[in-house]
């Protein structure tokens, strides 16, 4: 590899359209000011640092040169990133708390009840949501194919189809197996079901963000009227505010069982595998950090959508 094209890796950090403009001035910079030599990590970290920053700004999600439907429709997308990542830790909580109050006194079961419900009521009518949000979008891209032909979304679409098959198979079999299997091997009793179960669950985590990224792709190429932008960030919001609901609800169960059944905690899936602790189990653990990072990313959507609306 030339000095040239090892400056100009450097480079790519930034977004094409910046590197058109400006990146052969900075790997001539780059190639004068170190030639030979290795380029600092500190500059390393602070060129990736500044590459990020850029391709944030010229994604719309952050900074004020956009336009503010551009900010409705960024913001939307972040808070729909934010809300695949619940779709894994609610997947996870699901399988987690099974049969949770079989274990849990009687006298103590009202707030690990209440934090359940809000769970699952949360998790259904955000899934309601989206599909109300999927039938304004569906227009357009009909639109779209109309006017630019289907090899506009071939790419991305059968790339999500054929991820949804393959997890759908994989699900189905493995429940048919699940089916012939007691209660012992179907946790942890029968490794060969163990390496399927995990393959599946890795097989739907990938569906989730192939189907996520096909989304965010398709989105970008449609032409939005203000109001279906304005009905879309709104649904956003919403969204948003029923992760908040999930993210308290699992916490109030979560505290109700380390107090009343910490047993069940330190027995469920996957204790044992890092930790076993009847408080902090690794399973919830990871659901938690999932949530916490998926309600991050919602909130820094949801400001972008408030802005849009702002600036309207």
């Amino acid at each position: 590899m030339s000095e040239t094209d090892r400056y100009e890796k450097i480079v790519r950090w930034y977004p094409a359209k910046w590197r058109a403009r400006y990146g052969q001035g900075l790997a001539a910079l780059l190639e004068d000011t170190y030639g030979a030599k290795a380029v600092p990590l500190r500059i390393r970290a602070a060129l990736a640092r500044a590459g990020v920053a850029e391709r944030a700004r010229e994604a719309g999600v952050v900074g004020s040169s956009t336009s503010s439907n551009e900010r409705l429709r960024v913001g939307s997308q972040l808070v729909l990133c934010g809300w695949s990542l619940f779709l894994v830790a609610g997947a996870i909580f699901a399988k987690f708390s099974e049969h949770w109050n079989v274990t849990m006194p009687t006298a103590h079961r009202t707030l690990p009840t209440i934090g359940d419900n809000a769970v699952q009521w949360a998790g259904g009518v955000g899934a309601l949501a989206v599909l109300v949000a999927g039938a304004f979008v569906v227009p357009a891209a009909l639109r779209l194919v109309r006017t630019e032909g289907w090899l506009s979304i071939r790419r991305p679409v059968l790339r999500v189809v054929f991820a949804i098959g393959a997890s759908a198979v994989l699900t189905a079999g493995l429940a048919v197996w699940a089916h012939h299997l007691n209660y012992h091997q179907r946790n942890g009793g029968m490794v060969p079901y163990e390496i399927v179960f995990l393959l599946t669950c890795a097989a739907i985590v990938a569906t989730i963000a192939i189907g996520t990224s096909t989304v965010i792709t398709v989105t970008r190429q449609l032409n939005f009227s203000r109001q279906t932008l304005r009905i879309l960030s709104s649904t956003a919001l919403g969204l948003t505010l029923l992760m908040t609901v999930t993210a308290c609800g699992t916490a109030v169960w979560w505290a109700s069982e380390a107090t009343y059944a910490p047993q069940f905690l330190s027995n469920s899936i996957g204790s044992g595998l890092l930790l076993t602790s009847n408080s902090l189990p690794p399973t919830l653990l990871v659901a938690g950090a999932l949530m916490l990072f998926g309600i991050s990313t919602a909130v820094m959507g949801s400001l972008r959508v408030l802005g849009g609306f702002k600036t309207a």
